[in-house]
Formats: C-alpha cells, structure tokens, sequence
C-alpha cells in the first residue's frame, strides 16, 4: 500500500509543478506582451513603409 500512496503523491506533485509553470509563463507573457507588440509594430512599420522619408501612422493600441 506504501508504494501506491508515494505514486499518488508523485502524480500530485508533477501536476502542481505542471500548473506552477504555467501560471507563470501566462504572467510572463501578460507582462511582456505589450512590450512585443510595440516592438514587433514598429519593425513592421519601418520594413513596410511605402517611402523611406514617409512617417508611418501610429500603431494601434493593443487591447
């Protein structure tokens, strides 16, 4: 019965490790999406823009 009960605990153990990464990764990428999203826009912007003398219009807000 010993064995049974340590296995169980193992199972435990793996599934709250599992759900602390990703709660973690989820807040990681909350906090930096904003970050991403600025720097991801501006180069697109700049690679896409029809004049090199053009300004380009700001990016839209992320929601």
């Amino acid at each position: 019965m010993n064995l049974r009960q340590n296995r169980g605990q193992a199972i435990l153990e793996y599934l709250l490790m599992v759900i602390m990464l990703a709660v973690t990764v989820a807040v990681v990428i909350r906090n930096t999406n904003s970050t991403i999203y600025q720097f991801w826009t501006g180069l697109a912007r700049q690679v896409a823009s029809p004049c090199p003398d053009c300004v380009s219009p700001a990016a839209p807000p992320l929601r």
